[in-house]
């Protein structure tokens, strides 16, 4: 008997009812995990700099976009920070596009600007609003935050410079520290906002953020670009930045992004997080790419599961090729590299001039770095000082303050990130006394004279 849409099974009928039932439930069961799945997948994407030197960050950025709603990610589950000055760049030769990769002609070469949607642009893109965003926090945000639950998946791709213990932003704005991201990290999970968070960092010295910090307690997965005290590099630079023929005069990817990105497309909806390490790592061979946080539990998980199921592809690079690149640079050289090749090739006194503006800039951050060294010690820091990084609380504690002190003295920009590293050496020399390198720091920021930076307008 059926009464109003529901079996009432007599007895010569009841095992057909039962079954009818138990298929039923599996239908709806299938359903709604079909309709969960389809809005338990969040994502923080950031490009972390500016200026046109800096081309591959919001190139890299825009295609992880592209790919994520490709695959199935909803729009309003993506928040895109991105300082977007590079696409309408003078500088640009292709302008209003981005390309991150070599492409042969133009009909064949794929924009990742088309359709990138940005929710932060320009001095918004700074890091007490990455935090904000990240902790859900729509007040201090100004804009679109996570608003993700105890039961979803979160996935953050930040590109950018960096160095030991902090990420960049755009120049003129401070850093960030691990033990602030860390910290961050720990708060949403006791706020519910995830139950499996991946974080997948393209810095110099990335690998500083997380090693020996993440607790194991914290369902987190980190994959780095770098180990704690090299660089990353760019990839598609100098003569390899053709689009259609023309040059684009700027690395058009990051390597590691790059890879992973190739892997991603390239591969079935049943790889795993291990699987797509290996083929990344073997790829990536100019730095040493690493695992953080709960690596056994994750390693058993599906990429899908956090950055898309769907199979459609977005081209903007070819499949996946397990050969390293060799078109690629050291991140921190890129920009000295290309002001090289355009003043070989152009001769002119112009691009003369910004080239040893930039040599000028660096010599004056190694003679900052030198004069902090020395007066916090009496001395120089040597050849032989030890640059492994091994975070304890009082490490932590004072590389943080050193860090802040820098910031607030000297101001942190592009070039000097490499300074953290001797903040952090210094720490170590001190057995983690602030005092006398915070002295250090203001004394050696009042006395100093740095060589203006270079910059063309865009």
């Amino acid at each position: 008997l059926k009464i109003q849409g529901e079996c009432w099974p007599s007895a010569s009928s009841r095992g057909s009812c039962l079954r009818t039932a138990m298929i039923r439930a599996l239908a709806l069961a299938a359903f709604g995990a079909g309709v969960a799945n389809a809005a338990d997948h969040w994502a923080v994407l950031i490009a972390g700099s500016n200026t046109f030197w800096n081309y591959r960050h919001q190139a890299d950025v825009c295609h992880a976009y592209q790919i994520l709603t490709k695959r199935g990610f909803d729009p309003d589950k993506i928040i895109t920070m991105m300082y977007d000055d590079v696409a309408n760049s003078t500088m640009n030769p292709i302008r209003g596009k981005l390309y991150n990769y070599p492409w042969p002609t133009k009909e064949e070469a794929v924009d990742v600007y088309a359709g990138c949607k940005i929710d932060y642009r320009g001095k918004d893109v700074n890091p007490d609003k990455f935090v904000a965003v990240l902790s859900g926090d729509a007040s201090k945000a100004g804009g679109k935050v996570l608003q993700s639950k105890a039961d979803d998946h979160v996935f953050v791709n930040f590109v950018d410079h960096g160095g030991v213990g902090i990420i960049a932003f755009p120049d003129g704005m401070d850093v960030l520290h691990a033990n602030k991201l860390i910290n961050t990290l720990k708060a949403m999970y006791t706020k519910n906002m995830y139950k499996q968070l991946t974080f997948y960092l393209e810095t110099c010295e990335s690998g500083s953020m997380f090693e020996g910090l993440l607790p194991e307690s914290l369902p987190v997965y980190a994959l780095t670009a770098a180990n704690a005290k090299e660089s990353s590099w760019g990839t598609y630079c100098g003569s390899a930045s053709m689009v259609g023929g023309k040059s684009v005069g700027s690395c058009l990817g990051d390597l590691f992004s790059v890879n992973w990105m190739m892997d991603t497309e390239s591969t079935h909806k049943r790889e795993t997080l291990k699987q797509q390490y290996k083929r990344v790592k073997n790829t990536t061979n100019k730095s040493h790419v690493m695992q953080y946080g709960q690596v056994k539990k994750f390693d058993k998980e599906y990429v899908s599961d956090f950055q898309g199921s769907g199979s459609e592809r977005v081209g903007a690079s070819p499949d996946f090729v397990p050969e390293p690149h060799t078109s690629t640079v050291d991140s921190r050289n890129i920009k000295l590299d290309q002001l090289y090749l355009n003043y070989v090739e152009s001769g002119s006194a112009s691009d003369a001039q910004l080239l040893m503006e930039e040599i000028k800039a660096r010599q004056a951050v190694q003679r900052l770095g030198s004069s902090i060294a020395e007066q916090a010690l009496g001395s120089g820091l040597g050849e032989e000082m030890s640059v492994e990084i091994s975070w304890t609380p009082e490490m932590l504690a004072c590389h943080e303050q050193a860090v802040a002190a820098f910031g607030a003295s000297c101001g942190w920009d592009e070039g000097r990130l490499v300074l953290s590293k001797t903040l952090y050496q210094l720490c170590d020399r001190t057995s983690g006394s602030t005092a006398p390198i915070l002295g250090a720091v203001e004394n050696a920021c009042k006395s100093s004279t740095p060589e203006p930076r270079a910059e063309l307008v865009v």
